[in-house]
């Protein structure tokens, strides 16, 4: 039997309203691409409410495509299948097919690619990017895009099915894979109903499949201070980067200390915000990139600015090329970081330097 709420109206009569299905998986599928909150993210995370942007509908992965792609406010790539409940491949073939999505997204999505996408679809993507993060100051959001990356290399995804009604069969499976799966994959369904009436349709969430514990792969972990980002690194390494973080700073360059790496960016009045120069990642003994990212509406004077500064290290014997299609630079192993330190330092303060003139 069809469920029924009741709304009371202004009369203070009440208004019975009954459960309808959605004549289609297309409309609820446009209605969570269109109101993320259906999602319930205040269920999942009562302490902190997640919240999504919508990345791209049928996001095409090997030939197939799943429903939605939303990333949340801690970076998470967020995959959503939408399936009514009277479809029978709701009940054990859309789990299969999820999973395979999960697998071949990791392997096949890059932090990039989502961005770059993301901002093809959007009209104010920094916009809603701010919107999405509530940060007190300005938000950092290259590192938005680039823990994106970092999630999605290491697999940390959630998965989401979503339907009018949640089908005994899913729900034992939804609880199973998110009890074992929590270091890395969350999996939860969401049943939204709709009750159409006279007024306009109401629409109930529920979350079904979490697990006592919250998945620890979706609790942002803290920042780390700078001596705990060194600490990982050998002694002679880090006694270089501590010589040249605090030259940085001289030079009034901004580091941002994050959970794997530290970065160097610099400003100019000729942009809005800030720029960056390095990337020094502190996992596996070390990664140091002297690099910069591509950006759209770049001014030509600092486009010049980045080339020229790239371009001092392409005669460098001990470093190694880190071009992709949204960047530039150069990358450094931790022995000749060490060894050629007062030259990288130089050349990274002197770009901060030049960039603060422009």
């Amino acid at each position: 039997m069809a469920e029924k709420i009741y709304i009371r109206n202004a009369s203070g009569v009440l208004e019975p309203v009954t459960e309808q299905a959605f004549e289609t998986e297309a409309i609820l599928e446009e209605l969570v691409a269109q109101y993320p909150e259906l999602l319930a993210g205040d269920q999942m995370r009562p302490d902190d409410p997640l919240r999504w942007i919508l990345i791209k509908p049928q996001m095409e992965i090997e030939g197939w495509a799943v429903d939605l792609l939303l990333v949340d406010q801690h970076s998470y790539p967020t995959l959503v299948e939408v399936k009514r409940g009277s479809n029978r491949e709701i009940r054990r073939t859309i789990v299969g097919q999820m999973l395979d999505y999960a697998a071949t997204a990791a392997s096949v999505w890059s932090g990039r690619d989502i961005r770059r996408i993301f901002e093809e679809q959007s009209d104010g993507s920094d916009d809603e990017i701010s919107n999405l993060l509530q940060a007190d100051d300005e938000p950092d959001i290259d590192a938005f895009w680039e823990q994106v990356a970092t999630n999605l290399a290491a697999s940390r995804l959630r998965l989401l099915f979503v339907a009018d009604d949640i089908p005994d069969e899913l729900e034992r499976v939804v609880k199973f894979l998110n009890a074992q799966t929590r270091d890395n994959l969350e999996v939860l369904a969401v049943e939204v109903k709709q009750y159409p009436g006279q007024f306009g349709d109401a629409l109930v969430s529920r979350v079904i499949g979490q697990v006592d514990t919250p998945s620890s792969s979706n609790v942002r972990s803290p920042n780390l201070s700078r001596d705990e980002l060194l600490d990982a690194l050998r002694p002679d390494v880090r006694g270089a980067m501590h010589s040249l973080l605090d030259a940085v700073t001289n030079a009034s360059g901004e580091l941002r200390y994050r959970r794997t790496a530290i970065t160097v960016r610099g400003r100019s009045s000729k942009w809005p915000r800030p720029l960056y120069l390095a990337r020094f990642y502190v996992t596996d003994g070390g990664r140091f990139e002297f690099t910069i990212d591509y950006i759209d509406g770049l001014p030509e004077e600092l486009r010049t600015f980045q080339k020229e500064y790239v371009g001092e290290f392409s005669s460098d014997e001990f470093i190694s090329a880190n071009n992709g299609k949204w960047v530039e630079g150069w990358v450094v192993n931790a022995n000749n970081f060490v060894k050629h330190i007062d030259l990288l330092t130089g050349r990274l303060c002197s770009a901060l330097s030049e960039l603060a003139k422009l």
